[in-house]
């Protein structure tokens, strides 16, 4: 029966189509890093061989065609067992109205200049990879309408496949707000089309007395634009938006996976160095207070993220071959690692004998240090990454 089962993450062909050679074009697929959440923990579809799943997109509006397309299905009656039922398993994370007929699907790419992005444009800028300068602008979405929401229902889709655990939003809570990255660029007739590229969804939680602490929820950058820089300008746009509002206290991030959290430390350090306060010199001798003051106004960064990009700063100008110097840093990070492990002392230790209570100090101080130096070890090579790709960021 093997040869019935096959990997639901390869099976399933994903296209984000802006042309119609795209449709036959098999540089223009890819593929989910994770289904299970649709077809189960194994990510297994049974009953079809040499199976693939073509969910394709129009690049703009993002209509939907599906085909299920396999050269043989299982024979239930002979194996007394059915093959899984593909369409049921996806109809409760599609839109109801998606295409079968490859040329009607094919037809909607003529309307695809006609599709404008929803909500108000917050940033634009240009990028240069190895295919020539690149327009993407970031709108933010802070007033939901039917024809936004069924449009969103459609991208949202996408976290299944690539953030683990996720959610779909639910749209009737007014404190969501969502923020689109939109790739723009000319079509085969020359029209201007705009393409979401990633997006960003935003939680505004309530703060005592009359403020706000927005906190993000998910950052998707869609694959075939990963790896160009992105999701760093898309983060840096949901600081632009939040930077000048008065009643927000700071910015949080919901569970950061370690991918999201390198991109996260790379963008705060980026933009500490940028302050106009910044000083190397003043800042090795920790007399930074006056840079996270400047920090803290424009970024709206919460106090656990300031001391990240604290220690990694500090590890970037440490000279680690100095012994003395490098072992001060060290102490230096594992002071704030140590926070959590401190205690006050219980009741039964308060009456315990002095020596017993002295006993158990000890011991705990040394599971501790333990701790700490695991801890540490394990914190150090995410910091050297960023640092990393600061320097590779200043250098070009």
């Amino acid at each position: 029966m093997e040869q019935y089962i096959v990997s639901s993450n390869s099976a399933l062909e994903l296209k984000l189509v802006r042309k119609s050679s795209d449709i036959n074009d098999p540089k223009a697929a890819f593929y989910p890093d994770m289904t299970y959440q649709i077809f189960g923990n194994m990510e297994k579809i049974f009953g079809y061989k040499d199976l693939v799943v073509k969910m394709y997109y129009t690049a703009c509006s993002l209509k939907l065609y599906i085909n299920i397309n396999y050269s043989s299905k299982v024979d239930s009656e002979k194996f007394g067992m059915n093959p899984d039922n593909i369409m049921e398993k996806l109809k409760d994370y599609i839109t109801p109205n998606f295409y079968t007929n490859i040329d009607v699907f094919e037809k909607c790419l003529e309307d695809e200049p006609k599709f404008k992005p929803y909500g108000t444009q917050l940033d634009q800028f240009i990028l240069n990879h190895n295919e020539g300068d690149k327009k993407f602008e970031v709108y933010v979405i802070e007033d939901e309408n039917t024809q936004f929401k069924e449009y969103f229902d459609q991208l949202q889709t996408f976290v299944l496949w690539y953030i683990d655990s996720s959610n779909t939003i639910d749209f009737d809570d007014t404190k969501w707000k969502i923020f689109i990255l939109y790739e723009i660029f000319k079509n085969e007739n020359g029209d201007t089309c705009y393409t979401p590229v990633g997006y960003s969804t935003i939680y505004e939680y309530y703060a005592y007395p009359d403020k706000i602490r927005p906190r993000i929820s998910q950052m998707l950058i869609l694959p075939p634009f990963q790896r160009k820089g992105l999701c760093a300008k898309l983060l840096n746009s949901v600081y632009k938006h939040y930077a000048t509002k008065s009643d927000v206290i700071d910015i949080t991030v919901e569970s950061p996976n370690d991918e999201f959290q390198l991109v996260r430390d790379f963008v705060d350090v980026t933009n500490f160095h940028n302050l106009k306060t910044f000083d190397e010199e003043k800042f090795k001798k920790l007399h930074y207070q006056e840079m996270v003051k400047e920090f803290k106004n424009l970024y709206k960064i919460n106090q656990k993220q300031v001391r990240r990009v604290i220690e990694i700063i500090l590890l970037k100008i440490t000279n680690r071959q100095n012994t003395d110097e490098y072992e001060k840093y060290k102490k230096f990070v594992k002071a704030r690692l140590n926070w959590p492990f401190q205690k006050k002392p219980t009741k039964l230790m308060l009456a315990m004998p002095a020596e017993e209570v002295e006993k158990i100090q000890k011991a705990d101080s040394i599971v501790k240090l333990e701790d700490l130096d695991i801890e540490y070890n394990e914190l150090e090579p995410s910091y050297d990454k960023v640092i990393k790709r600061l320097e590779v960021s200043i250098a070009v």
